[in-house]
């Protein structure tokens, strides 16, 4: 009887033990906060000016390539680009000029300048600008607490307009005891998809020294190889 009640006793204790060791799961924090202090970063990124080496896979360009990059805001217009993308031996292989909504894509081995282009490289030109800046698809600040939000993993939240035209999903991580988007992937019907993918955040201020985004137009992979200034508003 001794040894069976000794038994019981280190069983119990074994069992409180290793209950009192096991992670306890934190509380997640409130989703619109959440979202709304990862993407505050990337909305006061004002300019950008630097050297890249980019990979693309697309229709119109497959390859690696180096590229110098001049990207800001600029009200009234809302976004300016200008990426001078060359070959390996240095010979211009696209200039690609934005300024709000006037593109203008020009590849001299064809002598051809294309101003209703849509992307480049797989880059969707309409978000050229934002992505060198450092900014990822976010929901406006006042639709933020609209969004219907779910927890689909520790770290991967959702979150959809309420009629669900629209929806984004983040993968999130610490930096800096801040949270820090991973990833974003953005859908809006009919058939609008981006999603963007972060790496090596900077030390000091966090932005992402490499990147790659992927939509129906192809996909890019970004990485820094030099920043001459980066301005915040």
């Amino acid at each position: 009887r001794r040894v069976l009640f000794r038994s019981s006793i280190v069983s119990a204790l074994l069992l409180f033990q290793s209950c009192s060791s096991a992670p306890q799961r934190e509380e997640r924090e409130d989703p619109a906060a959440l979202v709304r202090a990862a993407c505050t970063p990337g909305e006061v990124s004002q300019e950008v000016s630097g050297s890249v080496w980019m990979k693309a896979k697309s229709r119109e360009a497959s390859g690696q390539f180096p590229a110098i990059v001049q990207a800001k805001a600029a009200p009234p217009a809302p976004f300016e680009l200008r990426l001078e993308v060359t070959q390996l031996l240095g010979a211009r292989a696209a200039l690609i000029e934005i300024r709000g909504k006037d593109f203008k894509v020009e590849t001299p081995r064809d002598g051809t300048v294309n101003r209703k282009a849509s992307s480049w490289g797989g880059i969707p030109l309409d978000w050229a600008a934002q992505l060198f800046l450092d900014r990822f698809p976010c929901p406006a600040p006042d639709q933020i607490n609209e969004l219907r939000w779910s927890w689909l993993a520790d770290n991967e939240l959702l979150g959809r307009s309420p009629q669900g035209e629209e929806s984004w999903k983040f993968r999130f991580r610490r930096w800096n005891l801040k949270p820090w988007v991973e990833s974003v992937l953005w859908e809006r019907s009919p058939g609008r998809t981006l999603e963007v993918k972060r790496e090596d955040p900077d030390p000091s201020e966090g932005w992402a020294h490499r990147w790659e985004a992927a939509s129906p137009s192809g996909e890019v992979k970004v990485r820094w190889k030099e920043q001459i200034g980066r301005a915040h508003g």
